[in-house]
């Protein structure tokens, strides 16, 4: 599943967004013979608009869904290098801009 994290601070990096995750990750319980949870990919989009300010977003990827999930619900609303954050289903999150600037 892939998660976005919007208006990250300009200073984050990848491994700052990776650890940020690995709060959730490491301390998730899986049954032995499932499949670990893990970061597939790792991004830092950089976005200029129309009046030339620069937005940076974190995109992730998270395997398996559930462990995804359970980031959305422990770091939504948590703080990555002192700006509290929001941490969101990507493909939820588009489709509600989308239906905005209508």
């Amino acid at each position: 599943m892939k998660l976005i994290i919007p208006r990250i601070t300009d200073s984050t990096t990848r491994t700052d967004l990776r650890n940020f995750i690995e709060l959730v990750l490491g301390k998730f319980f899986r049954l032995p013979f499932s499949a670990q949870p893990r970061i597939v990919s790792c991004r830092i989009l950089s976005i200029t608009d129309r009046v030339g300010m620069i937005q940076h977003h974190g995109l992730l990827s998270v395997t398996p869904d559930d462990a995804a999930l359970r980031i959305i619900k422990k770091l939504n609303g948590k703080y990555l290098k002192g700006k509290r954050v929001g941490v969101k289903q990507y493909d939820l999150a588009v489709k509600a801009s989308i239906y905005s600037q209508a």
